[in-house]
This record gives structure tokens, C-alpha cells and sequence, in this order.
């Protein structure tokens, strides 16, 4: 009887520990033998050297996985000339698909222009498995850190022997462009098999290209795998690959992470190569890795820092440590560390912020638990207060003249400058962080001329400018979402040409007024660059930090389809009068003066300075906008409805200082040792006979 007790209270307490820190407890596993789902590059190159395993199965299990779990997840009618979806699309709950990958690395399916597709120069990823079995029974030896590790690429990097367009439906001569982008070839070159071209939102926005069509959340198909790079992170998560290359100009590469529950790295921003990707942005777009543990992503960013003449911005690399960034992920406590938390990040502007806010505020206790001095100016502090107004009116005076016109109105902007420098209480109070990163300045001629230069230095016959490819691709389409994705061909159409509508001052009637773009200006970019890194550097010299944290996103993942949150708080809108033709027209222009976003922050990416993102927990319950149909057949966002019961990953983010990927490495593998709160999504389980 008492051994029963005991046993019955030994049930108890481990019931009560479970409960306690759910993280910190697995079910154990077999070492000896090799286990697919989860498994990590250490696992793997385990199994190679005791001859458990090879490449060549390793990239067969993948295939069978991919081919279990890669197809349609989405409704919608389908283009009987095309074999695409083109329309509306409508999500399916528990579809069992993802359709996460686009062009499969194997003969004979990994091009439209070369379907014969027999040369010998370009093995395909079974052969390229085969070479490296061979070179290591041969010598013993791994042909690099990443030996044998099949990885996919988001389709916005040029892969010379397979279809890349960005997503696009575009009618290449030849769609396989003449090179790698010098991130895939170093990664060939490090031993990685390049398995597949990840879907992705067509040119680098939304999480549906025509193409590729619709990309899932192994979650929750009904949801968003993050835009951009959401087939890169889906097919992570969903174990179709080991790791993923994305990309973001914005927040494509960390948001996604955050939806499935990843790790993800992006870098500081002249660390890595971008050449041979296709551009959305001249200034903030940058490579970044997902995988499933920081050790793993630590390794793919190991291969890839270097100067590379085809890309300038690498000119101005610093310095990287002599260790590989893997030697930094076995860091199993934060003491020393000073951590400083970013507040004005984690405002509960709705219910629907309110579960990210509860995630991250747990996780900065477990940092505190690991040993972490928490620097934290409490509930609605703000950290960066006194840095803005000692640097924002004299280094980015623009932002306070088109934001808060009204704050400084009555003096002269010099002495307002003065005043704002010399007492930080007369900041306006809405110049917050989020509004000095989140507002995007004013451009013009960005994407047309990065994306028109790719294309001249592609070279290809039929496709040789961004009006090539407005006339002679083919689009999907669907009625406009508030908040949401525009269709590709209006984004195409938005960097050639400006269109305003103007109401006429007499009689109301409008004008859609279309002018080319024809100036090429990104001055305020590099401004805002300029001055969102003095902000960062000061504030952690102030605070002798090593890191920031903040939750990567406020929002859950929003529902496919569907009217997304508005990233806008608060605005003003202001009138302004043009001249037409001799006739007076007006417009309104709205000025943002508090801001979230939906997808991710923008801190790391508009700075330049590097980041990573951490899996911090679940969200128990979202709340989406109710759709509403206008007169003219736009979808508005609606009342927020829920809470729905859900279990959806998210992320905290570490950023730090320049080239300190060393350090953030460390701190995120404590982090990552402490909690565990990585899960594979149940709906894509080991398949029979998987290992």
C-alpha cells in the first residue's frame, strides 16, 4: 500500500512539474538509433559516421515526406489552361497538406524550359547525395560542415539548376537562371544538398504566389505561414527539410519563423551576399536562415559571411569570430548577460495582442531565471525615450516634420529641435519607437531599378524588364483586402507607375491620375538606417546591454484569406491641393502617428543590425476581423471576433549590436536549453515506417 502511494505521488509531482514548466520535460529518447522528425545536423552526421545512414536515404525519406505532405491546401477554382489558381482562394481546416515547396530538385521536374532535362553538369539532389556518400566512404571525411544536410531555398535566390522567378508565373526563355546566388553556392560548397524551391508571397510579399499558389500553416492550414518566406519555414516545421534560406526586406524572415515555431537569424546586413536574388528592396533586403534548433541555424550562417565583389554592401563586413557561430550554442545560462527589455513592443493595443504580450512577458522571467539581469522599464515604459529625444530632432528632423506637424507647430524647427534636445518631456508623445521604425519614409524608383538591373544581369531572352513582365506573365487576382496582400501585378505596376486619385475642388468629381516613375531616390532609407543604429547603440551603451528583447510580433497568425489587423493605431489626415491642367483637385494624405505591425517589427531589418528569433510558446486563443464586403467588392476589416481556442506558435527576438551574432547566439541557445518550447505540428506525424 505505501509503495502504491508513493508511486501515486511520484504521479503527482511530475504531473505538477509537467504542468509547471512544460518545456523542460520529453519523453525519452532512443540515442542509438536515428529518428527523422526533429532531427538535427549533429543527428544526422551521428548516423553518417556510424554508417546508420547515408545521404542518399536521408534525401529519400525527405521525398517521401514531401510527397505525403506537399499538395494543394487551399480551395479555390482552378485555370483549366493553366493547371493554376488563379481566383479567390478558401482555406480547408485540417487539409493535411502545406504545399510548402515549389520545384523539386529531381530531374525532370525542376524546369518548364528543359523538361528533357539531361545534362550532366547538373546533378540533381539524389545525385549530388550519391557524390557525397561516395567521397565519404572513399576518405573518411565530411565534405563540409553541412555534409549531406538537405535544405531548401525560397525561390527569390537564383539557383542555376532550377526554376527560379520569384514566385512568378513568368515566361522565361529560360528559367533557369545562368548562376547560383552566391548564398547557394556556398552552401554547395559547405556539402548541403539543395533539395527544393521554397514557395513564397510572389516578389517577396503575402504567403501565395501564382506559380506556387498557396502556402499553409502546418498549424492551422487555415492561417498563414508568414509572409514571405512562409513555404521556407512551413516545410521546416512540417519536417519536408532539415533548414530553409529565406529572405526579408521587411520582416520576412522572422515572422514566418514565428508562425511555425522556429529559429530563425537574420544578419547584420552587409554580413552576407545577396547577389543572385531577386530584389524587392535596394536597401533592406538581406538573406536569413531557418532551422529548428539555434545550434542548426548557427551552422548554415557559418558558411555564409564573406566579401563578395558582386555585392558592395559586403565591402563594409566587420569583424567575425575566428570560431565558427555553432561553437557559440552551447551557452547554458545567462549570467553576466544584460538584457534590456523593448516595452514599447509589447502594447496590448487590442485583444488580439494579448497572448503574444503574455508569451513574452514569461519568456523575460525564464531569461531572468537563466541568470539574465533584465534592464525593464516596466508596463507602458519606454526604453528608447530619452535616446529619441536626444537624437531624433537633430538626425532625422524629417520624421518630426511629416509626423508631428501639429507638436511643432508655433516656432521655428531649429529651436524646436533645441527644446525636444534639451528636455526630453517635450517630445511628442506619440514619437515612440514604434512609430520611428514602423513609419516608412519616402522613396521612389527602389523596385524598379533593383529589379530591372537583376533582370539585365540575368540576361534572358524574352524577360528583360519589369514591363516584360507585366505584359507577358500571367497573375492571380482577388478583390482587394484591407491590410492584406495586394495581388503581384498591382505591385509590379506600383514600381513603374505612380497612381493617385483626385477629387476635383468645384464639383467632387475624381480624377485617377497615372504618372511614370521616373526618379530614383532612397536618401530618407539611409537616413532612417543611420539613425535607428545610433538610437540601438546608444541605449545599449547607456544601459551596458548585450542584447534587446522583444516578442517578435504582437499578432497571432491571421487567417488565409482574410482582412488582417490594421498595423495603424493612430493618424492624422491632412489635405493637400494639385494643380491639373489649370483645374484645382485635392487629396488626402494620411500620416501614421502610432504604429504596430501585423507581420513582425521592423527594428532589425530597417536598421541593418542582426536579430534572431526564438520559439517563446502557444498562443491559447486569437481573435480575427470579421470580413466586410464594400460597394465596390473590397474586403474592410471588420469587429474583432473570437477568442478562438487555437495552439499557434510565436517567437521572442533577441537584436543586438553589428556583427555581434556571436553573442546573440548565446544567449538565444540558453534561452533555447531553458524552455524547449519547439514542437513539431501534430498534423504531420512520422510516416509508417519512418525511422
Amino acid at each position: 500500500m505505501r509503495y502504491q502511494t508513493s508511486k501515486l505521488l511520484a504521479r503527482i509531482l511530475t504531473l505538477c512539474a509537467l504542468l509547471a514548466f512544460p518545456g523542460e520535460f520529453f519523453p525519452a529518447v532512443d540515442k542509438s538509433r536515428f529518428h527523422l522528425e526533429e532531427a538535427t545536423i549533429a543527428d544526422v552526421h551521428r548516423a553518417f559516421k556510424s554508417r546508420r545512414l547515408t545521404a542518399t536515404q536521408l534525401v529519400n525519406l525527405y521525398l517521401k515526406r514531401i510527397e505525403a505532405y506537399n499538395g494543394r491546401c487551399v480551395a479555390g477554382e482552378v485555370d483549366p489552361a493553366t493547371g493554376l489558381q488563379l481566383g479567390t482562394i478558401e482555406p480547408i481546416e485540417n487539409a493535411g497538406q502545406i504545399n510548402a515547396l515549389m520545384t523539386l530538385n529531381i530531374r525532370g521536374k525542376r524546369s518548364e524550359t528543359d523538361r528533357v532535362d539531361n545534362d550532366p553538369n547538373m546533378p540533381d539532389a539524389l545525385e549530388v547525395a550519391r557524390s557525397l556518400d561516395a567521397y565519404f566512404t572513399r576518405t573518411g571525411k565530411f565534405a563540409g560542415p553541412l555534409h549531406g544536410i538537405p535544405v531548401a531555398i525560397k525561390d527569390q535566390f537564383d539557383t542555376f539548376d532550377m526554376r527560379t522567378t520569384s514566385g512568378a508565373a513568368a515566361p522565361y526563355a529560360n528559367d533557369r537562371p545562368p548562376r547560383d546566388a552566391e548564398v547557394v553556392a556556398r552552401l554547395r560548397k559547405a556539402g548541403a544538398v539543395i533539395l527544393a524551391k521554397a514557395n513564397m508571397g510572389e516578389y517577396a510579399v503575402g504567403e501565395r504566389s501564382t506559380y506556387g499558389g498557396t502556402t499553409c500553416n502546418p498549424y492551422d492550414t487555415t492561417r498563414s505561414p508568414g509572409a514571405s518566406s512562409g513555404g521556407s519555414a512551413a516545410s521546416v516545421a512540417a519536417n519536408l527539410v532539415m533548414c530553409a534560406i529565406a529572405e526579408e526586406t521587411g520582416s520576412s524572415t522572422r515572422n514566418p519563423a514565428s508562425n511555425n515555431g522556429l529559429i530563425a537569424i537574420v544578419p547584420t546586413h552587409s554580413l552576407v551576399s545577396r547577389a543572385g536574388l531577386v530584389p524587392a528592396s535596394l536597401t533592406n533586403d538581406r538573406p536569413g536562415v531557418i532551422c529548428r534548433t539555434v545550434k542548426d541555424a548557427a551552422t548554415v550562417l557559418s558558411v555564409l559571411p564573406g566579401y563578395d565583389p558582386k555585392d558592395p554592401v559586403t565591402a563594409a563586413m566587420g569583424q567575425t569570430p575566428r570560431d565558427p557561430y555553432e561553437n557559440f550554442a552551447t551557452q547554458k545560462n545567462l549570467k553576466g548577460f544584460r538584457i534590456g527589455v523593448l516595452r514599447e513592443f509589447m502594447q496590448a493595443h487590442t485583444k488580439a495582442d494579448g497572448e503574444s504580450v503574455r508569451v513574452a512577458d514569461q519568456a523575460i522571467a525564464d531569461l531572468a531565471k537563466a541568470g539574465a539581469e533584465i534592464i525593464d522599464p516596466g508596463p507602458n515604459g519606454q526604453l528608447f525615450k530619452d535616446a529619441i529625444a536626444a537624437l531624433v530632432p537633430s538626425h532625422y528632423t524629417s520624421v518630426l516634420i511629416s509626423t508631428f506637424k501639429e507638436a511643432l507647430a508655433g516656432s521655428s524647427i531649429v529651436q524646436k529641435a533645441l527644446d525636444i534636445t534639451s528636455d526630453p518631456q517635450r517630445l511628442p508623445p506619440d514619437a515612440t519607437l514604434r512609430t520611428i521604425v514602423e513609419v516608412e519614409p519616402r522613396a521612389s524608383g527602389e523596385l524598379q531599378f533593383a529589379l530591372n538591373r537583376y533582370l539585365r544581369e540575368r540576361g534572358d531572352a524574352n524577360i528583360r524588364s519589369i514591363r516584360d513582365l507585366l505584359e507577358k506573365s500571367t497573375f492571380y487576382d482577388h478583390p482587394s483586402l484591407e491590410w492584406g496582400t495586394a495581388p503581384p501585378k498591382s505591385r509590379l505596376e506600383s514600381a513603374v507607375i505612380l497612381t493617385e486619385t483626385l477629387r476635383r475642388k468645384d464639383d467632387g468629381s475624381l480624377l485617377v491620375r497615372k504618372t511614370p516613375i521616373a526618379t530614383l531616390d532612397i536618401q530618407e532609407w539611409h537616413a532612417k538606417r543611420t539613425v535607428l543604429q545610433m538610437l540601438v547603440l546608444k541605449v545599449m551603451a547607456d544601459y551596458k546591454l548585450d542584447a534587446l528583447v522583444y516578442p517578435t510580433k504582437t499578432l497571432t497568425a491571421p487567417l488565409l484569406g482574410a482582412p488582417e489587423e490594421p498595423p495603424v493605431i493612430k493618424s492624422a489626415r491632412e489635405t493637400v491641393t494639385v494643380m491639373v491642367d489649370g483645374v484645382e483637385y485635392v487629396t488626402e494624405l494620411e500620416r501614421f502617428l502610432d504604429a504596430r505591425n501585423h507581420h513582425a517589427w521592423r527594428l532589425s531589418p530597417f536598421s541593418g543590425l542582426p536579430a534572431i528569433a526564438v520559439p517563446a510558446g502557444y498562443a491559447r486563443e486569437a481573435y480575427d476581423r470579421a470580413p466586410v464586403k464594400a460597394a465596390d467588392g473590397s474586403v474592410k476589416a471588420g469587429e474583432l471576433v473570437g477568442p478562438k481556442a487555437v495552439n499557434l506558435p510565436l517567437t521572442i527576438e533577441f537584436l543586438g549590436r553589428p556583427f555581434s551574432e556571436s553573442t546573440l547566439v548565446k544567449i538565444a541557445a540558453a534561452y533555447e536549453n531553458l524552455t524547449r518550447h519547439r514542437r513539431p505540428p501534430k498534423a504531420f506525424p512520422p510516416l509508417p515506417g519512418e525511422p
